[in-house]
């Protein structure tokens, strides 16, 4: 099983939203907030963004 990595831009696409906003959003908590994994990058794994947009999804219908 390979463990993808997205970036703020993969994350920003797949969301079809500014990049400023993704990141109030993760600064607010309302995005999960990504790791380091070099000086000047930070990622997200594909499974934590899958599952908090899951839960985005099932909150919103349960309205």
């Amino acid at each position: 099983m390979q463990n993808t990595i997205l970036r703020a831009n993969d994350i920003v696409a797949i969301l079809n939203i500014a990049k400023p906003t993704f990141y109030r959003w993760v600064k607010e908590g309302i995005c999960p907030a990504g790791f380091k994994y070099g000086p000047n990058t930070t990622g997200w794994p594909r499974e934590v963004v899958e599952q908090w947009l899951a839960e985005k999804a099932a909150k919103s219908s349960a309205q």
